[in-house]
């Protein structure tokens, strides 16, 4: 029950977004650290070219951005559990490892599609975005912006389906738990995002700070419906998920206790010279006696880098 919202097209940045990690709270999970998708025995000394979180039982990710400025976001579509062969995080791994820097983003749909035919995969939706390069002489010419894709297969061992952003989406973009076309726009946790975003872009004086951009983007994230949800089904009210006790037959891993809620929040901000920000708070974790605890924004994990190679940035 995961949930994002992102801006392609405000002038000082190639990209706004804010997400939540929906979980459940003993899922063994590794913060977010720059790596390769290698082994799990190394990811605590691994370099490589992802920054992202990763989920230690599967081995893939939520969410992750590259060095190159490739960024996929995935999250579950509400359904009943049931076991695949294939992992949803293979999805995001393979899109954020390096890929051809000349190659467009709907090329590389094309070939996402062909390479998934006949995979059968948890439901899923899948947000890509990757660097594009302004035509030379054109408005913009040498400034840092991003082409973005949605795909999903619409429900557990369905067909997958991928199109570009449309131009709303691109101005003002969010996705939950629900099918496209389905739905899943109206969702309230998805429209009061979005609107929410709306207005803090809209209200942002000319001279804000990161800082400021930062806190309301987390404050975003803070939303909760009026009446607690008493079960899965009713997480679309609410963007922050406090701890749920859900039954066992719904747990993936049933060595643990079953409480799940909102794991941690990111914010990432690239501008448009290609400069980036990358935060990831904790939101709610399990202690070491087991004991539900809130997380302390004192210990962010913050990392800013310059989006490379420099050719993706050259007019």
């Amino acid at each position: 029950m995961c949930v994002g919202f992102w801006s392609l097209e405000h002038p000082e940045y190639a990209l706004i977004l804010c997400s939540n990690r929906d979980e459940f709270l003993a899922r063994p999970t590794a913060p977010a650290h720059w790596h390769a998708f290698g082994p799990i025995s190394g990811v605590d000394n691994e370099e490589g070219p992802v920054l992202s979180g990763r989920d230690l039982l599967a081995g893939g990710t939520w969410a992750g951005v590259s060095r190159a400025g490739r960024l996929a976001l995935l999250t579950n579509i509400t359904e009943p559990i049931r076991k695949y062969e294939s992992s949803r995080g293979d999805l995001t791994s393979s899109f954020l490892l390096p890929k051809d820097p000349q190659r467009t983003l709907e090329a590389e749909i094309d070939e996402f599609l062909l390479e998934n035919r006949g995979r059968a995969y948890a439901g899923f939706n899948l947000l890509l975005l990757s660097p594009s390069i302004p035509a030379i002489g054109s408005p913009g010419s040498g400034t840092l912006s991003l082409d973005g894709a949605f795909a999903t297969n619409s429900g557990g061992g369905g067909p997958i389906t991928a199109r570009m952003l449309t131009k709303d989406e691109r101005r003002r973009g969010g996705m939950s738990n629900g099918v496209d076309h389905h739905g899943a726009s109206e969702w309230p946790k998805v429209k009061h995002g979005i609107q929410t975003l709306d207005e803090v872009l809209n209200s942002l004086p000319q001279d804000a700070t990161e800082a400021e951009i930062v806190e309301r983007l987390f404050t975003l994230l803070t939303w909760k419906s009026e009446h607690a949800p008493l079960d899965r089904s009713e997480l679309r009210n609410t963007i922050l998920v406090d701890p749920l006790l859900i039954g066992a037959e719904e747990s993936s891993d049933e060595r643990c206790p079953n409480y799940y809620g909102t794991r941690l929040s990111t914010v990432i901000l690239i501008r448009r010279n290609g400069t980036a920000l990358f935060i990831e708070r904790d939101i709610w974790t399990l202690d070491d006696q087991g004991r539900i605890a809130r997380g302390d924004p004192q210990h962010d994990r913050v990392f800013r880098f310059q989006i490379k190679p420099d050719d993706v940035l050259a007019a």
